[in-house]
């Protein structure tokens, strides 16, 4: 019932949003070269003027009251123009298996339902998410989108958080590279990225008063790595920061976070937003926004505009300095639309639309490429055409809900997809024994729908009907729809197990290539799929949420528990959240997060980080390497052979782990360092070469509060997931 609630009041809130954006009717769609009645003097129409220069020209020609309109949102998702300057508004679009259109022009063009970013980061492979975001930011012009609300790179701290379908798993080194390829692909069409939700956002439960306390060296080796890749290699030009907050500061207004170290030392120069109403919260705290590093307060900021209008008529005197502050924020906002020649092109280029053709290929490549084949017993798969097939189970869900869904057109479901590829199929709404004894395989979807505003129970999405279908067939295929852990008391009576996340619009078509073979399976989990989510065995967590919302006393509330299991809590543990009180959320675990806390306890994994089969089989050849000591400036060249055995074509993802022997602080069995997905005819062999360089074996030291390598010995574990190691080299590190 809770949850027909949430969606209910999650569904009214998107009506009011898109109800809101189709009365407020854009003012002007004109771009600069169109507006041309400029004051006398301006540079900033000159597109042969640097960025800098233009954005320059333009602020100091601000009224006080248009600087503080700028530091805001406008009409939902709109950064607001300025008609008298000839600034157009810029229009800002969810983003997650691709565009989410929330104007009035939604009905009249479609965007592609990709796979969602947790089934690309299953791919392994950065040339998909390179093509995945080139074809969102073609999409993106096609529907007049200038800032798109994506990537989301937040790490899956654990298997229930709501988000975990938008993000890219648990390991900061796979995010880090596919998240920067999504972005160099999106930005290459002019359109801007946005890496959210800074930083350790990780859950949804109590997501804008959580705060999440998390200590330096865990910031540093796992939450702040994929923010610097993102920065420095995949040249992010926007960030939206987390709804929580950080050690007790809210993330929108953390200077010490977003000022500090994502600019200063990152080199960060663009956008930084808040999401959307996150300061609402803190309505004390307003100050903290002008230091803050953060530029632009989404959707609005009524709390920021009573703020400074009050302080203002408080002190007139600093209006000068008032003024300097909020240019800085607004020129910080304007260098990114300069930059890309935003206000200097037609709002919209529909000649992109020509391309969904080439969108809905690279969604099928990547939908092949994320499918993960989990078990496959006696070689069940890959079947003939000519297998009698029963599908059962419920309609798959093709993207999760909230600010990350994307509706899709022409969709192949699953039932399209084998309805067209086998000569003998049928579909079974209820258990029918007779129909199931004679199928050569049963088919079973298994659902579990996930998305924004709540986590996902654990124990949600057990299926009992499996167990008793396989008690009449033994050849029982199941396939999951889902980006969030479960129990699987089913899993020893089935023969083959699919991970198939939310696959998109052409997922049965990918699904049914793979049950035939035409696709061999090639994904890798982005994450451990653990056994139970007991909090007495994993004191990673010390409270999950499971009530969104409690009304009690005509005031609002919302209800959190401490307890030893995910199925609820007694009244003893149960504690309510006032308007604005803060719920501690503490990182028990530090760096110890995903396969780095299973490596300790292996016995609570379904199946490990990084597996995945293939039809075909590969051969690791020994490892060897270019040295067998590093120091400070060197880099050791690791090379092996692999070949690929098998009577088929595969792919195979090799990934590089590194171990320190003997650190003097506690580290990780092993951490991912590098990866290369290859693609092998039967009987070709290949060379895999990696670099291993002293940064991959520091840790972030408290004593001195910078990276440090130790003397000593470190192993180079080289295999086929973080379990499955297939060779493994020692190197010393000398100083």
């Amino acid at each position: 019932m809770k949850e027909i609630y949430f969606v209910l009041a999650l569904s009214l809130l998107v009506l009011l949003s898109e109800t809101t954006l189709a009365q407020n009717k854009i003012v002007s769609k004109k771009s600069l070269a169109e507006y041309g009645n400029f004051e006398e003097g301006a540079k900033y129409p000159d597109v042969k003027l640097p960025a800098d220069e233009r954005v320059a020209d333009v602020v100091k020609r601000m009224t006080l009251n248009e600087l503080i309109d700028l530091n805001g949102g406008w009409n939902t998702f709109y950064f607001p123009g300025i008609e008298r300057l000839g600034l157009r508004p810029i229009y800002m679009a969810d983003a997650s298996q691709g565009i989410r259109l929330r104007n009035d022009e939604i009905d009249k063009f479609k965007t592609t339902s990709f796979p969602g970013t947790v089934a690309l980061a299953s791919t392994w492979n950065p040339e998909l998410a390179l093509e995945m975001g080139r074809s969102l930011g073609e999409e993106c012009r096609m529907q007049g989108v200038d800032i798109l609300l994506g990537p989301g790179i937040n790490m899956q701290r654990f298997s229930v958080s709501g988000r975990n379908y938008e993000y890219m798993g648990e390991d900061p080194l796979l995010t880090s590279i596919l998240a920067s390829e999504y972005i160099k692909g999106l930005q290459s069409n002019d359109v801007i990225a946005t890496a959210k939700h800074f930083i350790g956002n990780d859950q949804e439960f109590c997501r804008h008063l959580s705060s999440s306390n998390i200590d330096e060296r865990t910031l540093r080796e796992i939450y702040l790595r994929p923010w610097e890749a993102v920065i420095k290699k995949g040249g992010v030009k926007a960030i939206m920061a987390g709804n929580n907050l950080i050690n007790g500061i809210p993330c929108s207004m953390d200077e010490q976070l977003v000022q500090f170290v994502l600019r200063d030392e990152f080199g960060f120069k663009g956008l930084a937003m808040t999401d959307w109403s996150n300061t609402v919260y803190h309505p004390e705290r307003q100050y903290l926004y002008l230091n803050s590093g953060i530029n632009l307060l989404m959707c609005d900021h009524s709390p920021f505009k009573r703020f400074i209008n009050g302080f203002l008529s408080k002190y007139p005197q600093r209006k000068d300095e008032i003024r300097k502050i909020l240019e800085k924020k607004v020129s910080l906002t304007l260098l990114p639309l300069f930059e890309n020649g935003v206000y200097d092109r037609p709002y919209k280029d529909e000649s992109a639309n020509l391309a969904l053709p080439k969108h809905r290929k690279i969604a099928k490549q990547i939908a092949d490429e994320a499918i993960c084949l989990l078990k496959n017993e006696q070689n069940l798969l890959p079947l003939s055409h000519k297998s009698k097939v029963v599908l059962m189970g419920k309609d798959e869900i093709h993207s999760g809900v909230g600010s990350g869904f994307v509706q899709g057109f022409d969709h192949v479901s699953f039932e399209d997809g084998l309805k067209a590829t086998f000569n003998n199929f049928k579909v079974l709404h209820s258990i029918d024994e007779a129909e199931i004894k004679k199928a050569d395989v049963v088919i079973y979807r298994l659902n579990k729908n996930a998305g924004e505003g709540r986590d996902i129970p654990f124990n949600e999405g057990i299926d009992k009907n499996i167990s008793k279908i396989a008690a009449i067939n033994p050849n029982v295929v199941v396939i999951v729809s889902a980006c969030n852990g479960m129990p699987m008391p089913w899993l020893k009576n089935v023969k083959v197990v699919i991970w198939s996340y939310y696959l998109g619009q052409v997922r049965g078509e990918s699904l049914a290539d793979v049950l035939v073979g035409n696709v061999n399976p090639s994904g890798k989990l982005p994450f451990t799929l653990e056994t139970d989510f007991k909090f007495s065995s994993n004191p990673r967590f010390n409270y999950i949420g499971e009530e969104p919302y409690y009304f009690g006393d005509n005031k609002r509330y919302r209800s959190y528990w401490l307890g030893n299991d995910s199925t609820g809590a007694s009244e003893q543990f149960r504690k309510y959240v006032k308007p604005h009180e803060i719920v501690p959320v503490d990182y028990n675990e530090g760096v110890f997060m995903g396969y780095r806390w299973f490596d300790m306890f292996p016995q609570n994994v379904y199946f490990p980080f990084g597996h995945g089969l293939s039809y075909t089989q590969f051969e690791y050849g020994d490892a060897k390497l270019s040295g067998a000591k590093m120091s400070v400036t060197d880099s050791l060249k690791v090379t092996l052979e692999i070949k690929n055995i098998g009577k088929r074509f595969g792919k195979e993802t090799i990934q590089l782990y590194v171990q320190d022997v003997n650190s003097s602080v506690k580290r990780p069995i092993k951490e991912l360092k590098a990866f290369k997905k290859v693609g092998l005819n039967p009987g070709q062999l290949s060379a895999v070469s990696f670099w291993v360089k002293p940064n991959d074996l520091a840790f972030w030291d408290m004593k001195s509060n910078g990276w440090i390598v130790e003397e000593g010995v470190f192993k180079i574990m080289i295999g086929a997931s973080s379990t499955d190691i297939k060779q493994t080299v020692a190197i010393e590190y000398v100083k």
